[in-house]
């Protein structure tokens, strides 16, 4: 956010901003905010993996997007998506084609543990990014 023109730009779209550094204080900043987001209806964006990861590679998924519905008693919305095909990881490079996104059904939260939602999560991103490659 403190990157001049870009990241003030940026703080205009209300993100979660979070300091990698400080993971406990992260996850806080996340419940806290995005509870704040959500309650004043706009919708709060998790990548489950924490950051983005190269096609074909796996990152473990974590828990903080799960634990922001849980908590705020919302559904998740799975989303997967091939756009790493066309602006890879750690590249400013870009290249032609089509990004394919696909939005699944709402996965309910309530009354269920965190490893039960994040598992079934993962499995249906998962199985779509196998269709998408």
């Amino acid at each position: 956010m403190r990157i001049p023109f870009f990241g003030w730009g940026l703080s205009l779209l209300r993100p979660i901003a979070i300091d990698r550094g400080a993971t406990s204080n992260a996850r806080q900043q996340v419940l806290e905010q995005g509870i704040e987001r959500l309650n004043s209806g706009l919708w709060v964006l998790i990548f489950p993996e924490g950051t983005r990861v190269s096609p074909g590679e796996k990152a473990r998924y974590q828990g903080g997007g799960v634990q922001l519905a849980i908590k705020s008693e919302r559904p998740i919305v799975p989303v997967a998506h091939n756009a790493g095909k066309h602006w890879p990881r750690r590249s400013f490079l870009r290249y032609p084609g089509t990004i394919d996104v696909v939005i699944g059904p709402p996965i309910e939260t309530r009354g269920r543990t965190k490893g039960e939602v994040l598992a079934q999560v993962e499995s249906w991103i998962e199985g779509e990014m196998v269709k998408l490659d």
